[in-house]
C-alpha cells in the first residue's frame, strides 16, 4: 500500500456464534444483533513497497520498482575518500605477465569428461580454452577499474596531484583504455570459442583454436600498453607522501633556492635534496617533528616565481594546491642576500601575494641566510608619499616585521626558530580539534 491512509470498511455482518468466531475483523470488534456497522478509518504512516512479478518461481522486481531504486541511489550523498587513497591502489601486473600467466592457466583447461568422439571433445576443449584465457585476461583488469578510484571522489588535494603530476585527464583517458581493452578481449574471446565450438573436424578445432588464441595475443600485445601506463600511474602515485589532516603541518613556502630545504632537514626527520639551483624541489617532500611525544607533519614546496596563476608550471601548482586544500600552518622563507636568483623586489610581491591569498592560515616568516648578510647599519627613509618604496627598502634590510633570521651554516637562530615552531604546531592542533567539534556538533 503506497497511500498515506486506506480505509477499511465493515458492512452490516450478521449477529451468529459462527460467524462472530470465524470473521477475520471479530478482533476487537464489539458485534451486536441488528446493528449496523459504519466504516472505520485505519492510518497508516508512509510505507515504501515494492513491486515484483514472478519468473520461474521467483521474485524479480518489475522494471518501473529497478528505476526507482536507481533514482534512490542517485540521490544519496556522495562520500569523498579522505587522503590516502593512492596507497590503496591494486598492484598492477606488466600486460606480458597477464598474458602468458592467463595462457598458461587456459591451456591446462580439460575437455568435458565422458565425450568419445574426438571432434567433439576437441572442439570442446578448444571452446573451454579459449573461454577460459578469455576470463582469466579480462577478470583483472575489471579488478583494476573497480579499484582504482573514480577522480570526482578523491580528496582534493589528491585530485589536484593527479592533475599536476599525471596532466590534465591523462588518468582517466587511460582507465577508459584499459577497460576498451576489457571488452575487445571478452569480444573477441566469445566469438572465437562459439566458431570452435561449431568445428566439424578435430583438425578445424585445432586450427580455430590456435586462430583465436593469436588473435587475443595480437590484441593484448597491441593495446596491452594500457595496462603497462596504467602500472606506471600506480607506482607514481603510490609514492606520493601521505598526509594526515588530523596532525598539525608545518608547511615551508617561498622563492626557489631559499634554504627551504635546508631548514626542513634541521626541523624534521625528512632529507630533501639541498643543491644551488632553483626547483631543487620537484615534488611535496613530508617530514615528521617529534615535540614531547607529539608528532608533527613538516611539507617542503617548490619554490614560487613572481607570475599569475596562468603561467605557473606544475610545482608552483603543487604548492598551491598543498596550500588551499590542506590544513597547514606556513614557515615563509626569506632569502635577503640575492643568492638565490630571485630579486629581492620579486620575493617581496610573491610574499605580500600569498600572504593575502592565505591570510586564515597561521603564519612564522624567517629570514635565511642571515650570516652572509652584510652587517651595515639599518637606514630607514622617512615615509612619504611613496608608501610602497618605503616598505620596499625595509623588507630588503632586515625582511617583514617580527620575521626570525636564521642560518643553517651558523647555527644562529635555531633554538629560537624550533621554539617558535611548536608554538605554531600547538596553535594549528588547536584550531584543527576546534573544526572537529564544530563538524561533530553542527
Amino acid at each position: 500500500m503506497t497511500g498515506a491512509s486506506s480505509v477499511l470498511q465493515l458492512w452490516q455482518i450478521t449477529s451468529t456464534k459462527y460467524l462472530l468466531r470465524s470473521s477475520k475483523f471479530s478482533q476487537g470488534v464489539c458485534v451486536k444483533a441488528g446493528i449496523t456497522k459504519h466504516p472505520i478509518s485505519c492510518v497508516y504512516r508512509h510505507m515504501q513497497t515494492v513491486t515484483y512479478e514472478v519468473v520461474n518461481a521467483s521474485y524479480v522486481p518489475t522494471p518501473q520498482a529497478k528505476q526507482q531504486q536507481n533514482e534512490t541511489m542517485e540521490k544519496a550523498p556522495v562520500k569523498l575518500e579522505t587522503v590516502g587513497a593512492f596507497q590503496k591502489l591494486p598492484m598492477v601486473m606488466p600486460s606480458v605477465d597477464i598474458f602468458y600467466s592467463a595462457l598458461r592457466k587456459a591451456k591446462r583447461v580439460p575437455p568435458t569428461k565422458g565425450i568419445a568422439n574426438i571432434a567433439k571433445r576437441e572442439r570442446n576443449k578448444g571452446a573451454k580454452q579459449l573461454d577460459a584465457l578469455m576470463k582469466q585476461l579480462a577478470v583483472p583488469l575489471r579488478e583494476y577499474l573497480d579499484n582504482f578510484p573514480k577522480r570526482k571522489y578523491l580528496h582534493p588535494y589528491e585530485r589536484s596531484l593527479i592533475e599536476l603530476t599525471l596532466g590534465e585527464g591523462n588518468y582517466e583517458e587511460v582507465l577508459r583504455n584499459v577497460d576498451a581493452l576489457r571488452k575487445k578481449v571478452v569480444s573477441v574471446g566469445k566469438e572465437h570459442a562459439s566458431v570452435c565450438a561449431k568445428s566439424s573436424t578435430k583438425r578445424e578445432a585445432e586450427e580455430r583454436l590456435n586462430e583465436g588464441l593469436e588473435k587475443l595475443q595480437e590484441i593484448f600485445k597491441r593495446e596491452g600498453k594500457a595496462v603497462d601506463e596504467l602500472l606506471n600511474i600506480a607506482k607514481t602515485l603510490r609514492a606520493m607522501p601521505v598526509v594526515d589532516l588530523e596532525t598539525p603541518t608545518l608547511c615551508l613556502v617561498g622563492a626557489p633556492n631559499v634554504g627551504k630545504s635546508s631548514l626542513v632537514r634541521i626541523l624534521s626527520t625528512g632529507k630533501p635534496e639541498v643543491c644551488n639551483y632553483p626547483f631543487t624541489t620537484r615534488g611535496i617532500l613530508m617530514g615528521h617533528i617529534s615535540f614531547d611525544f607529539k608528532y608533527f607533519q613538516v611539507t617542503d614546496t617548490p619554490g614560487l616565481l613572481k607570475r599569475c596563476d596562468e603561467e605557473r608550471n606544475n610545482l608552483e601548482k603543487l604548492t598551491l594546491a598543498v596550500l588551499r586544500h590542506l590544513p597547514t600552518a606556513i614557515l615563509y622563507v626569506h632569502d635577503l642576500t640575492g643568492e638565490c636568483g630571485t630579486p629581492v623586489s620579486d620575493q617581496f610581491e610573491i610574499y605580500k601575494e600569498i600572504k593575502e591569498r592565505f591570510s586564515n592560515h597561521l603564519w612564522l616568516d624567517v629570514v635565511s641566510k642571515c650570516d652572509l648578510l652584510q652587517e651595515l647599519p639599518v637606514i630607514f627613509i622617512a615615509e612619504d608619499s611613496n608608501g610602497g618604496h618605503f616598505e620596499m627598502a625595509r623588507y630588503s634590510k632586515i625582511g617583514p616585521s617580527g620575521a626570525i633570521h636564521v642560518s643553517a651554516k651558523s647555527r644562529e637562530g635555531l633554538d629560537e626558530l624550533k621554539a617558535k615552531v611548536h608554538d605554531l604546531l600547538v596553535a594549528q592542533m588547536e584550531r584543527i580539534r576546534g573544526m572537529q567539534m564544530k563538524e561533530a556538533n553542527p
